[in-house]
């Protein structure tokens, strides 16, 4: 018995690349098709030099911000605290990540597309950060196309 020859999805697109200093790494047609928003040109690229994982994530806008939180002491509520927050001022994250150094030390970063800044104070955005238990600090940087 002979079995049927199944097509396989395409879930994933690779193209390898040779790591050079200052060299451009160039996408295809396929892979920008497949990356475009819906709206917008723009991507940020996040690399995450702990995994060594690039991430690369289509914007709608040619600014981004990063919002960096140094978490003192780790608490449970943590994450649904600062989600409850970013969901109470409209704030979608386009991509967010979080590591504990020690047991003591933990860090958290969102990236945020511009648009979704349109409304917000930044200041009072810090502040409200600030509020939540074991925060010891946090920056907000804008990241923008060169």
């Amino acid at each position: 018995m002979t079995k049927k020859k199944v097509e396989i999805p395409q879930i994933t697109m690779a193209r390898m690349f040779k790591l050079e200093a200052e060299q451009a790494l160039q996408l295809n047609a396929d892979f920008l098709d497949a990356l475009k928003p819906e709206e917008g040109n723009y991507a940020a690229v996040i690399l995450t030099p702990n995994t060594k994982i690039i991430r690369i994530i289509p914007t709608m806008t040619d600014k981004v911000y990063k919002i960096a939180i140094d978490i003192g002491q780790l608490t449970p509520d943590f994450l649904k605290r600062i989600g409850n927050l970013f969901l109470s001022l409209g704030l979608k994250a386009l991509y967010s990540t979080g590591l504990c150094f020690l047991e003591d030390k933990c860090v958290f970063d969102g990236f945020i597309d511009a648009e979704e800044f349109d409304k917000i104070n930044i200041e009072k955005l810090k502040e409200d950060i600030m509020t939540i238990d074991g925060i010891t600090g946090v920056d907000i940087k804008v990241l923008s196309v060169e």
